[in-house]
């Protein structure tokens, strides 16, 4: 009986049967098939041909097949010139016509690589859309959850997905030197910044000694020769005929296109999106009005005190570019430092897996409603993820390229972080817990003293950039620290519990930020949703697996940093002990953004590559680029809709209107009345009054009026206005009492629970002329 067939073999000279379906069936069983005929000759046919059969009564011996070349596809040559031989149960009989060449039969030899990726895909963004839906039964949605990241640590594991960290620079590490003439210089010039720091004053002298400060202390750690003459010249040289030259490639092109994506995300409909402002702003808009009247204040103690910078980048906007004291001018601000963090995303995502990491990294970090909020709100919020994006690139960079001067670069800008936003605090922690893990690992042998001495040299720096604050905190250590001891310690309450049971409850509820509750404040979230859209938290939650997976077969620091820093850029949300419901908060958590995105990024760029190499080639790649494409896009629409619609619509449910009590006020006064005889009327936990002054372009105005100091305004003869909340009884019987002639009207707003009451007092008339001698009323 031959091996191929069921049927036993013909005499000689006779027709063989032609063979049934179950006699294919059971050739498959055998893994020897029998060829259909094909109504035409194939070109090609694909190794292992099938076990060939002599014409003659005895069996051809069996061959074991090739190996194909690749895992993912078969090896194809062309056909025979020659008829290829039919199996035995197949000759034909010297009479019959020639045997019909076989069919093309492609074999796949499937593995485990070729599906696990995708069957983790699959489970992690099934499971996270079950998270984002808040089910009563989260077991189900967890099993898949905890699957997806077994199989995708799998995948890692036997390197499925091809990610590798750019290689690091071999070369050895020196300790830090330094100009001692120049450290002496550095010294001096901090000693009287210091000095000239005094009563939370910039001067013209502690800019210039500040400055001062900070070149001689650069150029004292700076590594290598410093020809500032030849510099100069050639910047002279390009300056008398500047010439630029640019040239875009593909890369190039797709890098522009992502860019422009991002920056429409940051600024479309910035002046509507958010549409309202909350009393933070008009403390804010106060600030950046002292400055713009010649008030240079270190530190600005208004509402407990904020670092300096944002006033400063108001005050150059409102003057550059004329949009005055307004919430524009502070979104303006807020949206362009959004912008700028997103190159260095780029820049560190392609430390840490490469180019097309960083692409990945800086699209989702730039359509996210999470950062987008943070930058539209125009508050500090911005800050803390510009200066931790380029300091974690610069200490990245400086410790694989064994550069010291990058780390000087990174000093530099976790100094100015200080002047920004309080969160950045937790930057130069973070900085010092890279550095040690590297000086952990056995890459950093022979290197461990000279990376440590670095540190320190980026210490010095930051702390020179910091001088003028370090001046005002010694000055008043208690305003400096007020606002954060209030949320670590019990300066203003006392801890609900135990402070490691808190700490520990605090990290565990900011980790699940990401894939389920982001807190509850609205100003900058939308409340108890995930902070990333269930397609990125899929993805992040992927890409931490795999970063977990590849540290622990490579033991390469860089992922394990990545992954630490998320939790220490978290650290001032997770550190609000005192209040533990306002973690996790998203606009203490920015700085968390950077690694967060960069982790998220790592599956979706490793889907090209992983199709190509597991599934046929460029023409596979080509699909695994529309699978990306179509996540991306998936990504942005969900990120659109959460931005453009559910954000904005639940911000303006839920702020006052005060811009249309403001266009009421300013409407009054432009036609019958004036600015200084229009109020508000106070009322418990309504409006802030000074927001309807600012709207009405009166920034320092403070419109409230309470029932009881109603009185005095009985003698105005000027027309007067009255806004009022509808509940409040008092004002309205009051205002009905002293101004009889007074009538009141709805403002009907589209928001539901804003509508506001106007009192319209017009002007008293037929006054009678004072006696001669009397004093004019």
């Amino acid at each position: 009986m031959d091996p191929t067939t069921s049927n036993p073999t013909p005499p000689e000279g006779s027709t063989p049967p032609e063979p049934t379906v179950l006699d294919w069936v059971r050739s498959l069983l055998t893994r020897k098939p029998i060829p259909l005929p094909a109504p035409e000759p194939a070109p090609s046919v694909v190794e292992p041909p099938p076990v060939l059969a002599s014409p003659s009564k005895e069996k051809a011996p069996r061959r074991r097949a090739a190996a194909p070349a690749a895992a993912s596809e078969p090896v194809v040559r062309e056909a025979p010139k020659e008829p290829i031989a039919a199996p035995t149960s197949m000759v034909q009989s010297p009479e019959a016509p020639p045997a019909e060449r076989p069919a093309i039969r492609v074999e796949v030899h499937l593995r485990a690589a070729h599906l696990r990726f995708p069957v983790a895909l699959i489970l992690a963004l099934v499971a996270q859309l079950g998270l984002e839906r808040k089910p009563e039964n989260l077991l189900p949605t967890l099993i898949l959850y905890v699957m997806a990241l077994a199989i995708v640590g799998w995948a890692a594991w036997e390197g499925d997905l091809g990610l590798s960290l750019p290689a690091a620079v071999d070369r050895p590490a020196q300790l830090l030197r330094f100009r001692p003439l120049w450290l002496g210089l550095a010294l001096a010039f901090s000693i009287l910044t210091l000095l000239a720091s005094s009563n939370n004053t910039f001067r013209t002298s502690t800019l210039f000694f500040w400055f001062g400060a900070l070149v001689c202390v650069m150029v004292a750690l700076w590594d290598g020769n410093l020809d500032v003459r030849r510099r100069f010249l050639q910047v002279r040289t390009w300056l008398t005929a500047p010439r630029l030259s640019m040239s875009l490639d593909a890369w190039a092109i797709a890098v522009v296109a992502v860019f422009a994506i991002v920056v429409w995300f940051r600024f479309s409909s910035l002046v509507s999106i958010p549409g309202e402002m909350v009393s933070d702003h008009a403390e804010k808009l106060l600030d950046v009005v002292d400055v713009l009247n010649g008030q240079y204040s270190i530190f600005f103690p208004r509402n407990t005190g904020r670092e300096a910078l944002q006033f400063y980048l108001a005050a150059a906007t409102a003057s550059l570019l004329g949009t005055g004291i307004s919430f524009l001018t502070l979104k303006i601000g807020t949206a362009l430092a959004g912008v700028v963090t997103l190159p260095f995303v780029y820049l560190f995502a392609k430390e840490l897996g490469g180019r097309k990491v960083a692409l990945a990294a800086m699209f989702l970090a730039g359509i996210a409603y999470w950062p987008n909020v943070i930058s539209r709100i125009g508050l500090r919020f911005a800050l803390y993820p510009l200066f931790a994006a380029p300091a974690l690139y610069f200490l990245v960079r400086g410790l694989r390229s064994k550069r010291s001067n990058d780390l000087l670069w990174c000093g530099l800008i976790v100094g100015l972080g200080l002047h920004g936003y309080t969160p950045a605090r937790a930057i130069p922690i973070a900085v010092t817990v890279g550095v040690l893990l590297y000086a952990l690992h056995p890459l950093a042998r022979g290197r461990r003293w000279a990376v440590i001495s670095w540190l320190i040299g980026a210490g010095l720096v930051a702390l020179v950039v910091a001088l003028p604050l370090i001046r005002y905190a010694i000055d008043d250590p208690q305003m400096v620290m007020f606002r954060s001891l209030t949320r670590i310690g019990s300066t203003e309450r006392e801890l609900p519990g135990p402070a490691l049971q808190i700490f520990l409850s605090n990290t565990w509820n900011a980790l699940k930020m990401f894939g389920w509750d982001n807190g509850e404040v609205w100003v900058n979230s939308i409340p108890h949703r995930p902070a990333l859209d269930w397609i990125s938290a899929a993805l992040f939650h992927l890409g931490a697996a795999f970063l977990l997976v590849r540290y622990l077969r490579r033991r390469d620091w860089l992922d394990l940093f990545t992954l630490l820093s998320i939790p220490v850029l978290l650290l001032p949300s997770i550190l609000s002990l005192a209040f533990p419901s306002e973690n996790p908060a998203p606009n203490r958590a920015a700085g968390a953004m950077v690694p967060v995105f960069a982790v998220a990024a790592l599956p979706l760029a490793a889907l090209p590559g992983w199709v190509e190499r597991w599934w046929g080639g460029v023409k596979g790649r080509r699909w695994g680029i529309v699978g990306a494409l179509l996540l991306a896009a998936g990504a942005a629409m969900l990120n659109y809709r959460l931005l453009f619609i559910e954000y904005a619509d639940q911000f303006r449910r839920s702020a006052w209107n005060t811009s249309d009590m403001g266009r009421v006020i300013q409407g009054f006064a432009e036609s019958t009345g004036s600015f200084e005889t229009a109020h508000v009327v106070a009322f418990p936990y309504w409006v802030d009054t000074r927001m309807p002054a600012i709207w009405a372009g009166r920034p320092t105005v403070d419109y409230a009026i309470w029932p009881d100091q109603l009185d005095p305004l009985v003698d105005e003869t000027r027309a007067q206005l009255f806004l009022l909340k509808p509940e409040d009884e008092e004002g309205i019987a009051r205002l009905k009492e002293l101004f009889p002639e007074g009538a009141f009207s709805m403002f009907d707003s589209p928001e539901e629970g804003h509508d506001f009451l106007i009192y319209s007092v017009p002007a008293k008339t037929g006054l009678e002329l004072p006696a001669p001698g009397e004093p004019v009323p």
